[in-house]
C-alpha cells in the first residue's frame, strides 16, 4: 500500500466541468517496489496482458501499474483503470476533444451510470469511454481502428464515417503541403519573414492538422470545424501573405 500516493488534484475541463485526477506525493520507491510484485505475480496469471503492456506507450518509467489502476486490490482495479477521468488526467488534448464531442457529452452527464465492469467489449454503455475505443476487449496494446464502433453502430455508418473522416484529413494535409511549398520558396530565396512563415507551419502542422484528426477519430466538431480546417485555412493565408509582402519589397 502507499499511503502518500492519493487522488487530490480536481479541476475542470473547459465549458463541460470534467473533472480531472491527478496524483501527487507520489512516493517512487515504493511505487517501484509495488510496481514489481504486481509484475512479477501477473506474469504468471496472464503473461499475454504483460506482454501486451511491455509493447504499449504506456510501458514507460513515469507510469506504474497504480497510476491506472490504483491502490485497492479488491477486485475493482480493473473497473477503475476503465474510468474516463484516469486517461485524462495525462491526454489532456484527447481530454478537450473528447469530451465536446457527442459520445463525450454523454459520458459525461451519465456519470456514475456509465458501466464499468468487465468485459470492455459489448456495447455495455450508451457512450464509449477512453478505455473502451484504445484498449478494445480489455487490451493494454492502444488501438484506434473501427472495431470498436461496430460493436453499436452498424456497418454502413462505420465505413461512411471512417470514409468522411479520412477525405477530411486528405484535404487538410493538402493544406499543409500548399504551406510547405511557399515555405521552401522563401528559404530557398532567402526571402524576408521565412523564418516565421516556418513557424507558422510548424504550428500548423503538429497543432491544427493534429486537431482535425482528434476530431475526425472523436467525432468532435469543435475540432474538426473550428480548431482544425478553419485554423488551416488560417494558417494558409498568413503564410501565403509573407510570400506577397516579400515578393512586393524585392
Amino acid at each position: 500500500m502507499i499511503s502518500r500516493q492519493a487522488m487530490l488534484m480536481k479541476w475542470l475541463s473547459g465549458m463541460m466541468g470534467c473533472i480531472v485526477i491527478g496524483i501527487i506525493g507520489f512516493d517512487v520507491e515504493a511505487a517501484t517496489e509495488s510496481m514489481t510484485d504486481c509484475i512479477a505475480c501477473h506474469r504468471e496469471r496472464n503473461p499475454i496482458l504483460i506482454a501486451e503492456w511491455e509493447q504499449s506507450g504506456h510501458h514507460r518509467p513515469a507510469l506504474d501499474c497504480q497510476t491506472c489502476h490504483g491502490t485497492r486490490h479488491d477486485g475493482t482495479m480493473a473497473a477503475h483503470s476503465r474510468r474516463n477521468e484516469v486517461c485524462m488526467a495525462c491526454h489532456a488534448r484527447e481530454r478537450q476533444s473528447y469530451t465536446l464531442s457527442k459520445h463525450g457529452v454523454i459520458a459525461l452527464m451519465e456519470g456514475e451510470r456509465m458501466a464499468y465492469p468487465p468485459p470492455s467489449g459489448n456495447g455495455e454503455a450508451r457512450a464509449p469511454t477512453c478505455a473502451y475505443c484504445h484498449m478494445h476487449r480489455n487490451t493494454h496494446r492502444m488501438t484506434s481502428t473501427a472495431t470498436p464502433c461496430q460493436d453499436c453502430h452498424s456497418p454502413r455508418f462505420v465505413d461512411t464515417w471512417f470514409t468522411s473522416g479520412r477525405k477530411m484529413i486528405a484535404i487538410g494535409a493538402m493544406k499543409v503541403r500548399e504551406a510547405e511549398a511557399v515555405v521552401h520558396r522563401l528559404v530557398r530565396e532567402r526571402m524576408e519573414g521565412a523564418f516565421k512563415a516556418r513557424r507558422i507551419h510548424e504550428i500548423m502542422t503538429r497543432d491544427h492538422l493534429g486537431r482535425v484528426r482528434l476530431g475526425v477519430g472523436h467525432q468532435s466538431p469543435d475540432d474538426q470545424w473550428w480548431h482544425g480546417q478553419p485554423a488551416l485555412d488560417g494558417d494558409l493565408l498568413r503564410i501565403k501573405s509573407i510570400l506577397h509582402d516579400a515578393l512586393i519589397k524585392r
